[in-house]
C-alpha cells in the first residue's frame, strides 16, 4: 500500500495511527439486472469518499462492521475474507433483497482519519479487490445476530480452467459419444437461484 503525503508524515510522527474501513459493493439489481453500487464504512454517519476520481456515498454502520487484518502482500494466493454487517439496517436488506449479491464486485478501503481531530486524512487506499463467494447469511452469536459476507480475491479468477481445452468439440473429437458439455454455450442464460 502506498499512503500520500499527509498520511505518511503522520506516520511518520509515531503518535498512533486510527483508521475506519470502507466495503464498496457492485452487484446487479434484481429486477432490471443494471449494475447498482451500495457503500458501507466503520463510522457512525454516512459520508461521502472521494475515490479513484468519483465521489462514493458510504452508509455508516458504526463499530458493528466488522472486517478481520487484511493481509496485503505480493504474489498470487486466493484468499477468503468474512465480513460481518448489521443484519436490520435497511442499506443491509437493500443489499440481501434488491441486489443479486451473486459474485458481486467488492473492494475494501482503509481510510486513514488524523489522530488529533478524527476527521478523513488523505485519500483511502484500496487494500482488497474481489467478489461474493457464497451467498450473505443470516448468523447468530449469543444474543446478537449479524449478516455474513464471504469474499475472495481477485487471484480466484486465476484458478478457472480455459474454456477451449473443455469445449464440447473438443470433447468429440477425444471420443464422439461424449456428450458432458453439449450445453455448455447456453447455460450462461439459464436463471438459477443462488444460494437456496
Amino acid at each position: 500500500m502506498q499512503y500520500d503525503a499527509v498520511t505518511q508524515g503522520q506516520l511518520e510522527e509515531r503518535r498512533g495511527t486510527d483508521a475506519r474501513v470502507l466495503l464498496w459493493i457492485e452487484a446487479k439489481n434484481r429486477e432490471t439486472g443494471l449494475p447498482e453500487v451500495i457503500g458501507f464504512w466503520s463510522g457512525d454517519d454516512h459520508q461521502d469518499f472521494l475515490i479513484d476520481g468519483e465521489i462514493r456515498t458510504y452508509f455508516g454502520a458504526g463499530q458493528v462492521i466488522d472486517v478481520p487484518p487484511i493481509i496485503v502482500e505480493p504474489g498470487f494466493q486466493v484468499r477468503n475474507y468474512r465480513v460481518k454487517l448489521p443484519p436490520f439496517t435497511e442499506e443491509v436488506k437493500t443489499l440481501m433483497q434488491t441486489y443479486e449479491p451473486r459474485l458481486a464486485r467488492v473492494e475494501i478501503h482503509s481510510c486513514p482519519l488524523d489522530i488529533d481531530s478524527g476527521a478523513p486524512l488523505g485519500t483511502p487506499v484500496r487494500c482488497f479487490k474481489g467478489f461474493l463467494n457464497q451467498a450473505p447469511e443470516e448468523r447468530k452469536q449469543g444474543d446478537a445476530s449479524y449478516t455474513e459476507l464471504v469474499m475472495v480475491t481477485n487471484a480466484r479468477m486465476l484458478t478457472f480452467g480455459l474454456p477451449l481445452k473443455r469445449s464440447s468439440a473438443e470433447l468429440k473429437r477425444r471420443n464422439p459419444d461424449d456428450r458432458g458439455r453439449e450445453y455448455i454455450d447456453i447455460t450462461g442464460q439459464w436463471t438459477v437461484p443462488w444460494g437456496m
